[in-house]
C-alpha cells in the first residue's frame, strides 16, 4: 500500500475577488485609471489559504500552503424582481511544498497564542518529533 498525498482541488465562491488578490496573485495590473487590466501572458502567483469552519464547536482553522487558483469566470445574471448576489468562482489547487507539507489545522489544544495569531502568516510546524512510547509485556 503506497500512501501519495498530492494535494487538493476544489473550488472556492466568494461574493468579490478583491483588487488586492487580482494583482498580487492572478497578475492583473492596476492602472493610473484605476482599471484592472489582464493581460494574456500573466503568470498566476502561488499562494496560502487560511480559513476557519464557524460552525464548528471549537472554530477549526486551517492552513493550505501551495495554492494556486485559475481566473475566475465572467457571468452576469438579468435583473427582474428581486437582487441577487453574484458570486465569483476560483478552482483551486493546493499542493505539497517543496518540504511536504500540504496542510495544517487547529484543534482544541492548539495553543491560544497560536490560534490569535493563526491569520497572520501562515503556520510554520514546530521542528520539534512526537516520539512514540511502546509497551512491554
Amino acid at each position: 500500500m503506497i500512501n501519495n498525498n498530492a494535494g487538493y482541488t476544489g473550488d472556492l465562491e466568494i461574493a468579490l475577488i478583491t483588487t488586492e488578490f487580482a494583482t498580487e496573485i492572478l497578475g492583473e495590473i492596476l492602472d493610473n485609471n484605476g482599471v484592472l487590466v489582464e493581460r494574456n501572458d500573466t503568470e498566476l502567483a502561488q499562494f496560502a489559504l487560511m480559513f476557519e469552519f464557524l460552525g464548528d464547536k471549537h472554530h477549526i482553522r486551517h492552513v493550505m500552503y501551495c495554492c494556486s487558483a485559475s481566473r475566475p469566470a465572467t457571468e452576469s445574471a438579468t435583473t427582474e424582481e428581486s437582487t441577487e448576489v453574484k458570486t465569483e468562482k476560483l478552482t483551486l489547487k493546493a499542493t505539497p511544498l517543496p518540504t511536504g507539507l500540504v496542510k495544517s489545522k487547529t484543534t482544541e489544544s492548539t495553543s491560544d497564542t497560536v490560534y490569535n495569531n493563526w491569520f497572520k502568516t501562515p503556520y510554520s510546524p514546530s521542528t520539534q518529533t512526537a516520539t512514540t512510547t511502546t509497551k512491554t509485556s
